[in-house]
């Protein structure tokens, strides 16, 4: 089973936010909806561990990033 993981940032909307992708099925860790934003940059597809690096070198430069998608990336 393979999982990827993509960081998401959406116009209008101040945090990132983190799809996980399981089979081809993606759906984002908090349940955010993005068929009501627009989207605005993605990042490349990546595994947990390179996400997790990513989002801790975000943090450490003041990016906001979703809280709740943040705590089950790492749970």
């Amino acid at each position: 089973m393979k999982t990827t993981y993509t960081m998401k940032r959406f116009q209008n909307i101040d945090s990132a936010h983190i799809l996980v992708e399981v089979n081809k099925t993606g759906n984002f860790l908090c349940k955010f909806d993005e068929s009501k934003a627009t989207l605005e940059k993605s990042s490349l597809p990546m595994d947990a561990s390179k996400m997790r690096t990513i989002v801790a070198k975000s943090a450490n430069a003041g990016a906001e990033i979703c809280g709740i998608c943040v705590g089950k990336l790492y749970s």
